[in-house]
């Protein structure tokens, strides 16, 4: 039983990693089921044995990414002793970085034409959220945090369009610190804690090994 249960979780794992390298190197919309099927060497019953459909493979390849991305930016902040780095550091990869990867932009905005996955994406925000304000005895009820995570995920998606439709002339640094400091300080973070953040954050994603762990764990 343990057995059959291993081997299940070998081939659900497989296909969403198959998903994720075809969405990143051709696209959401240019990816299609008998692609995957083709690419894991499985029957369609095999696939829908797993998932319902082709969306809930982006979001399943989707929470692997931000894990991953979560797991960096976790390690990179117990490194420096710096809690709010974890949200910083998220806020200015997902400006910054998706627009130096051709697969990582086109997978992003997929993500948000389909609002399922944006929908996740914004319960992983609150979820992190969460755990930072406890990690720093900051005091917010359930429903607070997760109206202002809403608005802060607004004004970010509404600036990213922006700049990927090339309205917006503002550079991504500058796009990033606003975000990471109108957020900070919805939950009464204090202005010099942000700006030395900011700061840093800056620092890190300019760092040349930074990038290089970082593009390794993103590839397709």
């Amino acid at each position: 039983m343990k057995v059959r249960k291993t081997n299940s979780d070998t081939a659900r794992n497989n296909i969403i990693k198959i998903s994720r390298k075809l969405f990143l190197e051709q696209g959401y919309e240019n990816t299609t089921v008998r692609q995957v099927l083709k690419k894991a060497r499985l029957s369609t019953g095999s696939l829908y044995h797993f998932f319902k459909n082709k969306e809930e493979l982006l979001l399943c390849s989707l929470k692997d990414a931000l894990l991953e991305i979560s797991s960096l930016t976790d390690s990179i902040a117990a490194k420096h002793h710096e809690p709010l780095l974890r949200y910083a550091l998220g806020v200015a990869l997902g400006i910054s970085e998706i627009f130096k990867y051709k697969h990582l932009f086109n997978f992003y905005n997929a993500i948000y034409k389909i609002e399922s996955a944006e929908n996740f994406m914004i319960s992983l925000k609150v979820s992190r959220m969460k755990n930072l304000l406890k990690e720093l005895n900051l005091h917010f009820s359930d429903t607070e945090i997760h109206s202002r995570m809403l608005a802060i995920h607004g004004a970010t998606r509404a600036l990213m369009l922006a700049k990927i439709n090339k309205k917006l002339s503002a550079n991504l640094e500058d796009i990033y610190s606003l975000i990471i400091r109108i957020a900070l300080s919805e939950f009464n973070i204090p202005g010099n804690k942000i700006d030395n953040v900011i700061r840093l954050t800056t620092q890190i994603i300019q760092a040349r090994s930074f990038s290089r762990n970082l593009a390794e764990k993103l590839k397709p």
